[in-house]
């Protein structure tokens, strides 16, 4: 009698001590879940944040291209008023898509389209510049290209920044991109805005 109430407790016992292991497997088992849970939401709202950093940038008011062009130009959605931030990163926007063509001048291309994809440290914009610039930036970029030291070209060149700039608002230096010096490298430039100078286009965008 004595024994099977033994056994009848050490069973007892045994039983409820698995049951408080499984019991607490589950609880730990349920806080492992909370947190990948947790740690998935977190990376899915980092990637969904740099999606939309990558395919709308709110400083420019979700305007790109040639929309964003003449907004800046005053000509379209004359309701928007830009910031000194996004009009500073437009003007760098800009001055790397003129790179961009001077490069591509020198590769031998004869045609562009006026849009591109600008590459920048906050995201990628998509820029757009009229015909009328990109078309004599190639024809003089590919003259300076064979001839480095025709300094035709290298006015010419300057005369369609300048233009591009004082239409957009902006003042330019006397040698925007250093083509007195080296033809198709970058240097400071400050905006009508009264802007810091800046050594490079990939600083600040």
């Amino acid at each position: 009698m004595h024994g099977l109430l033994l056994v009848t407790t050490i069973l007892t016992t045994v039983f409820l001590i698995y049951g408080l292991y499984q019991l607490n497997q589950r609880v730990v088992r349920l806080e492992d879940r909370k947190r990948q849970i947790a740690s998935n939401n977190s990376a899915d709202q980092h990637v969904f944040k740099e999606s939309a950093r990558e395919s709308s940038d709110d400083i420019f008011n979700d305007l790109e291209g040639e929309e964003l062009f003449y907004a800046m130009l005053g000509e379209r959605h004359q309701e928007i008023i830009f910031s000194d931030d996004a009009r500073k990163r437009f003007e760098l926007i800009i001055r790397k898509h003129i790179l961009e063509v001077l490069e591509k001048a020198k590769e031998g291309e004869l045609t562009l389209d006026s849009g591109t994809i600008i590459r920048t440290l906050r995201g990628s914009v998509h820029s757009w510049l009229p015909q009328d610039v990109i078309g004599p930036l190639l024809t003089q970029g590919g003259v300076l290209a064979k001839n480095p030291k025709d300094e035709q070209a290298v006015q010419s060149i300057q005369e369609i920044i300048d233009r591009l700039y004082a239409q957009l608002s902006y003042k330019t230096p006397d040698d925007l991109l250093g083509l007195k010096e080296d033809h198709m490298s970058d240097s400071p430039v400050e905006t009508q805005k009264g802007q810091n100078t800046t050594s490079t286009a990939d600083v600040l965008i």
